[in-house]
């Protein structure tokens, strides 16, 4: 009888471990994606800033401010993972596993360069 307790008491508590890790990972990649998102925005619009015609002073603006509001983008969603995660962002194990998340993640973007994708891809191994 007092072993079938103990036995259902490290069954739950194994259960509950478990399953409170797996919405911390969950979590923490959705995060991650959205990081990513914006960076890969971020690089896109860079590579069009970068190819425009500088004689096109309208357009360069427009990708100017563009830019811009993808930058302001990235610094809100750094600052609320930062706030969220501020204990656990000193922690190696965390922010190895956020890299790997994020690495992974950015192999998504469409506009890496070769050089850019090759570094994500070495970041997951």
């Amino acid at each position: 009888m007092k072993i079938r307790t103990v036995l259902v008491t490290v069954l739950i508590a194994g259960i509950l471990t478990i399953s409170g890790c797996g919405s911390e990972n969950r979590e923490l990649k959705n995060e991650a994606k959205n990081i990513a998102a914006a960076m890969c925005k971020s690089i896109e619009a860079m590579k069009n800033l970068q190819t425009a015609d500088p004689a096109d002073s309208v357009k360069i603006r427009k990708l100017q401010d563009e830019y811009k509001k993808i930058e302001s983008e990235m610094t809100t969603l750094n600052d609320a993972f930062r706030t969220k995660y501020a204990e656990k962002v000193s922690s190696k194990e965390f922010t190895d596993n956020f890299r790997k998340y994020l690495n992974v993640a950015m192999l998504d973007c469409k506009c890496l360069s070769k050089e850019d994708r090759e570094i994500f891809e070495k970041g997951i191994k």
